[in-house]
């Protein structure tokens, strides 16, 4: 085996001291030692699994019209806009006081009270991550002028517990 050269051998030194400082940014380990590789492991302190409700909006409805939520359980409500226009979903009171991600193509607007209301294009979808924790029934409502489109979720104690 060939000798490195003493600006390689440098590089090189200079090089996995990089890498073990971001592994040890990104980790919080001191380790790795020189020339051992190893991966963050994600781990979730909630293992219970995410449930997802589907509203397909079309032909200027909500469908279903209602549904119905379980108390401190994972969901993904989904907004899928099946129409060629322009739809939003804005819900009253249901978010206050909640940690949420919206994700997908929709557009949300936050104020600095949280979560107003989400624009979701022609086609296109808006999914909302939440833990439900205070118990009734929310309505919400389509507020594009012309759309007279109302739904309701109905938060309820969980069963499984």
């Amino acid at each position: 085996m060939r000798a490195m050269s003493p600006w390689l051998s440098s590089v090189h030194s200079w090089w996995l001291a990089l890498v073990g400082a971001v592994l040890f940014i990104l980790t919080g380990e001191s380790r790795p030692v020189l020339g051992e590789i190893s991966s963050p492991t994600l781990t979730s302190v909630d293992q219970t699994q995410e449930e997802e409700i589907v509203v397909k909006i079309r032909l200027r409805q909500f469908e279903p019209p209602s549904v119905t939520l379980q108390r401190g359980r994972k969901i993904k409500l989904v907004f899928q806009n099946l129409d060629s226009e322009l739809h939003a979903f804005v819900p009253t009171n249901l978010f206050v006081g909640v940690n949420l991600n919206v994700s997908g193509n929709g557009a949300p607007e936050f104020t600095d009270k949280g979560f107003t209301r989400v624009i979701i294009p022609p086609d296109g979808r808006a999914e909302i991550r939440f833990v439900p924790e205070q118990l009734g029934t929310f309505q919400y409502l389509c507020d594009m002028p012309g759309h007279d489109m109302k739904g309701a979720i109905v938060v309820q104690e969980r069963s499984d517990r």
